[in-house]
Order: C-alpha cells, then sequence, then structure tokens
C-alpha cells in the first residue's frame, strides 16, 4: 500500500495505480479513457491525491501517463482543476506534478504542455 492508501482502480479500459516515490507519490494512468465524464473517476482520486500530499509535506507527486493511449477534453479538464488547486496553497505546503508524457501519443504532445501554465511553476512535463 502507498504512503496516501489509495487502493489500484481498474474501470472499464482504464487502470490507475499509486506507488510511493521518495519526494511524495506516483500515479500511473494506463488504457484509455474515452468515458464521458471522466471527472466521477479522477476529481475524487487527484482530490485524495491533492488532500494528502499537503497533510503529509509531500514536495512532488509525479503523473505517469506514459501508457494513457486516450484522454478525451474532459479527462484533461479533471487534470487542470487538480493543477488549479495549487494556486491556492501556501507557498510553504506547495507541491510540484512532474506530468510523465510519452511523446508519440498525440494527445499528449499537443494538450499536456499547455497545463504548465495554469500555475508558473508548479507543473512539468517530462
Amino acid at each position: 500500500m502507498n504512503k496516501l492508501n489509495i487502493e489500484t482502480i481498474k474501470q472499464d479500459k482504464v487502470t490507475i495505480e499509486v506507488q510511493d516515490t521518495a519526494s511524495g507519490i506516483k500515479v500511473i494512468i494506463t488504457g484509455d479513457i474515452d468515458m464521458q465524464d471522466p471527472g466521477v473517476l479522477l476529481d475524487p482520486l487527484f482530490d485524495t491525491v491533492h488532500n494528502g500530499a499537503i497533510a503529509q509535506g509531500m514536495k512532488a507527486i509525479d503523473l505517469d501517463v506514459t501508457g494513457l493511449t486516450f484522454l478525451n477534453s474532459s479527462g484533461i479538464k479533471a487534470i487542470a482543476k487538480w493543477i488549479m488547486k495549487l494556486a491556492t496553497v501556501d507557498a510553504g505546503k506547495k507541491y510540484t506534478i512532474n506530468i510523465l508524457q510519452n511523446k508519440s501519443i498525440s494527445w499528449q504532445a499537443t494538450s499536456l504542455q499547455t497545463l504548465t501554465f495554469l500555475v508558473p511553476g508548479s507543473v512539468n512535463v517530462l
């Protein structure tokens, strides 16, 4: 089990796994997210990650989407909503989100970099 006690989620064509890292946790999303409202799945997950990261003083959260072959615009919106929460966090409790991408997957190559502008200095796309 990981630091936040988040169990692996398997739903439809997607798997979400959380692993501990030295500076926080890694959220690994693989498969396809093409459901009508992915926020139903992603929003509670990202809320738990956000609140847990602040409570435990984590410095970084890695979001590994290298194996996520499709994410619709509503799913990107859920990630953006999570990132925007960092704008209201006190500087001493703020953590960095590192998005690990696969440049050969078109939605990642075209969409992820724009997320770095939402809260400058808080998001890296690697």
